[in-house]
């Protein structure tokens, strides 16, 4: 039997680091290919991408023209509630249910026999999210530009857009700890009964029973929605500080993504 080339022989380990811009390809390639992985998928893909246009045209517009003409400002205000409904759904159950799924199927085992960077795969799914999130922000960017409604300037279209693709860190998080403890057949309802009462209780959109106002400060969407009003300086529809809602939507990141990945670390 021939020896073996000495090419094809393992380099030993010699407990040296990994270079600094070697760790940052590998978490690059792993975000990469994950969102062309979710982009490919049109279950995932056209839902979260192209359904936010219509709907903010048709409701945000359309329906609300008679209300805007009499108050213009709720021009902004909507577009600020439909961009929150935008960049939910890619962070929920683009990271939520993708993981349930890959953890039913087993992936996480073989992502942890790779030389991959640890949390390499974690962060690509929440970075992931994030690309999305802009995506969508693009678009429905460009559909309220188009549809004329809006009476903000480049700069406080730029403030909101840049703290809703941040802002979806926090639905990444919680995304992650749906996927961490749900199966892959439960984690798309469990998700919808999470994001679907928060929507409509957060009052993004619609004017809310006096008994139920006092409770949107329960509910993470609202407190992006005021981080971006209050951030772009729209004090017309601002009712909590932007910096407590910021440091809320701080405190959901670190407690769910803090709780999905102890949960990864001891039973995968």
């Amino acid at each position: 039997m021939p020896a073996l080339s000495p090419t094809l022989t393992a380099a030993p380990d010699d407990g040296t680091p990994m270079a600094l811009g070697r760790i940052l390809r590998a978490y690059l390639a792993e975000v990469r290919y994950e969102s062309l992985r979710m982009l490919r998928s049109p279950g995932f893909s056209i839902p979260f991408l192209a359904l936010p246009v219509p709907i903010y045209l048709f409701f945000g517009v359309l329906l609300a023209a008679p209300a805007i003409a009499n108050k213009p400002g709720i021009a902004n205000y909507l577009f600020c509630g439909f961009s929150v409904f935008a960049v939910m759904g890619p962070a929920l159950f683009g990271v939520g249910c993708a993981l349930a799924i890959e953890r039913d199927a087993g992936l996480l085992k073989l992502k942890r026999a790779q030389p991959a960077p640890p949390g390499a795969y974690l962060v690509a799914k929440m970075l992931m999210g994030m690309v999305f999130a802009a995506a969508a922000m693009s678009t429905l960017l460009a559909a309220a530009l188009i549809g004329g409604t809006v009476t903000l300037s480049g700069l406080q279209l730029a403030v909101i857009t840049i703290v809703m693709v941040v802002g979806a860190l926090p639905f990444c998080a919680m995304g992650l700890f749906v996927g961490a403890y749900a199966s892959g057949s439960a984690a798309p309802a469990i998700a919808n009964v999470i994001f679907l009462p928060m929507l409509w209780l957060s009052g993004l959109f619609i004017p809310l029973p006096k008994f139920l106002e006092p409770w949107v400060v329960i509910w993470p969407a609202f407190h992006l929605d005021q981080t971006a009003l209050g951030a772009a300086g729209i004090t017309e529809f601002s009712f909590v500080a932007p910096q407590v809602s910021a440091a809320v939507l701080v405190a959901v990141t670190v407690v769910f993504g803090g709780l999905a990945m102890r949960r990864l670390a001891r039973k995968g």
